[in-house]
């Protein structure tokens, strides 16, 4: 669940992601948007979803959401990401929002799971980082070879089935690569008993593509899903529509990435990316993605990050990661909380003590004036991270000279100098 005033009357408004239909994966689900009209304390919500945002219908599988002015036009914009999709667009037309066919990022589909924004390249508009399965994993995805799922219900049983495929060298003599089943024989026959008489061996099932597990018309009418880009990467804004996706480094492509904060832990002046990871959620045949210990990607103030160990960070989070959120303790120092699934919570303190301003309920940007002329823009959300939502405040060190807060009017609600940042 994500808000923000999309409509800009003075108050906030819901959409409402859909993830998934229980027993019909991966079957695409509608999400929705809720018009705040509450009166006289009267609460409520209208969905609005046809008339406003009619994309939404059947939209997929979404995993995060983000309200976001990616283009700078003072409207609260909507970006999402999630299974079998592609980092999806929706601009705001003064109320209404239209999904954008946006080149270099409409033909990436894959299992992206998480957003993170910030202006990584300090250039006045937002970039994002979205975090996806990443490179090591049994699944491998391109162009060429993408990762398929086929479903329906194909036994005809009331029940929908779903066969994810991959493409796989034919065999040791013969490396030219062909559509296989993903699951071995006796998983396959467990969800659709009938392959029992059509493969009698393992050696038959061994050598039969996916196709060849359903009769013509089954395989005609399935759903077909597919992803053909499994990194995570960072997500350029080149301005006027046009995003540029470029992979992050090879140590976030070491596992799942999940929750995710952007902030300037080190001082800097550039915006750095504090990752939470891992999965213990997939099946046996395939493994648990655990091959992180939580991540800190420090940036360049150029778009460029590089991976910094453990022992630079201080992150260690190594279960099953999931939400990640900023707050402020009681000492007013920068905090980070994280989730681990069945495991303990970590909470982590920041070394360098710097001030924090919390922003007021209207306010939603900020431009950052540093001493040697540069600009950031940063945005304040009610919703921004995977399954969690960070304290709204703003982090500040002694090169910043001026920071000018806006609400969603656009109209400026504070301007604070190097000497009063802070009040």
């Amino acid at each position: 669940m994500r808000s923000a005033d999309y409509d800009k009357d003075g108050d906030l408004d819901l959409f409402v992601a859909g993830r998934v239909d229980p027993w019909n994966y991966p079957r695409p689900v509608t999400s929705f948007l809720y018009r705040n009209d509450t009166k006289s304390g009267q609460i409520r919500f209208t969905d609005v979803t046809s008339e406003v945002i009619a994309d939404m219908v059947g939209i997929g599988l979404v995993c995060d959401a983000l309200f976001t002015d990616f283009d700078n036009d003072g409207w609260p914009d909507l970006m999402l990401c999630g299974e079998w999709m592609p980092i999806t667009l929706m601009k705001n037309e003064k109320g209404n929002f239209k999904r954008l066919i946006t080149p270099g990022i409409n033909d990436r589909i894959g299992w992206w799971n998480s957003i993170a924004p910030g202006d990584f390249d300090r250039d006045g508009d937002m970039d994002y980082i979205v975090g996806n399965l990443g490179l090591n994993s049994f699944y491998s995805a391109s162009d060429i070879h993408p990762v398929s799922v086929y479903a329906s219900d194909f036994d005809n049983n009331g029940s929908y089935d779903a066969f994810p495929s991959i493409y796989l060298p034919a065999s040791q003599e013969d490396t030219t690569r062909k559509e296989f089943p993903v699951h071995m024989r006796d998983d396959a026959v467990k969800q659709m008993i009938s392959l029992r008489s059509r493969f009698q061996n393992y050696k038959s099932y061994a050598i039969a593509t996916i196709d060849q597990l359903f009769s013509p018309e089954q395989f005609s009418k399935s759903l077909k899903v597919k992803a053909n880009y499994l990194q995570s990467s960072y997500c350029r804004n080149d301005g006027d529509g046009r995003f540029t996706l470029i992979p992050l480094p090879a140590q976030a492509q070491f596992s799942v990435l999940n929750g995710m904060q952007v902030d300037d832990f080190d001082g800097d002046g550039n915006l750095d990316v504090l990752i939470s990871a891992n999965d213990y959620g997939t099946e046996v045949t395939v493994g648990r993605y655990d091959a992180l210990n939580g991540l800190v990607l420090k940036g360049d103030g150029k778009g460029g990050f590089k991976a910094q160990s453990m022992a630079e960070s201080g992150i260690f989070i190594p279960g099953n990661g999931k939400g990640l959120a900023a707050l402020i303790g009681n000492d007013g120092r920068y905090m980070v909380v994280a989730g681990q699934n069945r495991g303990p919570l970590k909470l982590f303190e920041q070394r360098k003590r710097t001030r924090l301003i919390r922003a007021k309920g209207d306010e939603v940007s900020a431009d950052i004036h540093y001493r040697n002329g540069a600009t950031r823009r940063t945005e304040l959300y009610y919703g921004s991270s995977f399954l969690s939502q960070s304290a709204r405040f703003l982090s500040i060190d002694e090169d910043i000279t001026r920071i000018i807060i806006w609400n969603g009017k656009g109209e400026k609600k504070r301007n604070c100098q190097s000497v009063n940042i802070g009040k």
